[in-house]
């Protein structure tokens, strides 16, 4: 049964473990990202969502559950933990070791190219979340999440951007190794998806009123991509697991949350850049993705983008 969401911040408390000093309580809108060594835990992670992605080396036996399916682990294996898919992990065996990371949407922001994207279990809930590891992937892998937890004990001002490049390296090579495996791959008769996210990219970021973004519903993309609207919807969906209007609402977010931490704009002149004719509907649209208002979200979390006096 889902028992819910789980939050970063509900995690590290789930887990016993100290919450990181520089983490954004709100979980609204900063990068955040840790890696740490696994180890044996007598119980049963929670079945739920997560509101953030997690990959694990996991070497050591048990069973994980996603999709409603349990899959036995029994041989080192990288499993990757989207959002959108519930999912839990059960120890069989006392002996567990390997790494584990996690990290929500905003530290990866751009970063992995939507074609791409969508290759990889953290983002494509039909592609294979469990990728079976030989000794050489394991040794690979390894020193991925060894890198990145020797940069975490860091005073380098750059570590999170190296971390990154590490990060999307370690993503990029599981799709090249899961394709090489399973021959996973966009099919080459719906290259309207990839068109698809690029007219998405096209439209950002906003930067005016008086140019205000053009295409906000699926009937929009479909029409500038000649395709039927509900041929759109089956492909999008059929590769990414979320609507057409999901991953444009998203990306609309995404966007608002920027504008308001990173400009002097009023709420209205947000609205009309990013395509609201009145201010209301903006806020109303806001506030049902994120469940705070535009300018509160702004009060909230804006303090953490201050520079230090």
């Amino acid at each position: 049964m889902i028992t819910g969401t789980e939050s970063i911040r509900q995690f590290y408390l789930r887990t016993k473990q100290e919450i990181p000093s520089d983490f954004n309580y709100e979980g609204l809108s900063s990068g955040h990202f840790n890696v740490k060594p696994r180890t044996y835990m007598n119980r049963v992670s929670p079945y739920n969502r997560r509101d953030y992605y997690k990959v694990c080396l996991v070497i050591g036996e048990g069973i994980y559950r996603s999709r409603d399916e349990e899959f036995f682990v029994e041989s080192p294996s990288l499993i990757f933990s989207s959002p959108s898919l519930p999912s839990s992990w059960h120890s069989t065996s006392q002996e567990q070791s390997g790494f584990y990371c996690l990290f929500n949407d905003s530290f990866l922001s751009n970063e992995l190219p939507h074609y791409m994207k969508y290759e990889s279990p953290l983002f494509n809930n039909t592609v294979n979340s469990i990728l079976m590891l030989d000794d050489r992937g394991v040794k690979n892998f390894s020193n991925y999440f060894t890198q990145m937890e020797s940069l975490m004990y860091t005073d380098y001002s750059h570590k999170y951007d190296m971390i990154r490049s590490i990060l999307l390296t370690l993503i990029y090579e599981g799709i090249r190794i899961q394709g090489t495996a399973s021959k996973v791959k966009i099919n080459p008769a719906d290259r309207v998806v990839s068109s698809f996210f690029s007219l998405l990219d096209q439209q950002f970021p906003v930067d005016s009123p008086e140019n205000p973004l053009q295409l906000m519903a699926p009937a929009a993309y479909a029409e500038a991509l000649n395709v039927h609207v509900n041929h759109l919807n089956t492909v999008v969906k059929k590769h990414t697991g979320k609507t057409t209007r999901e991953i444009i609402q998203e990306r609309i977010i995404k966007e608002a949350k920027i504008l308001l931490l990173n400009t002097d704009w009023n709420a209205a002149e947000i609205a009309y850049t990013l395509g609201f004719e009145y201010p209301s509907h903006f806020n109303k649209y806001f506030r049902q993705s994120t469940s705070v208002a535009p300018l509160l979200f702004r009060e909230k979390n804006r303090v953490a983008f201050l520079p230090n006096i």
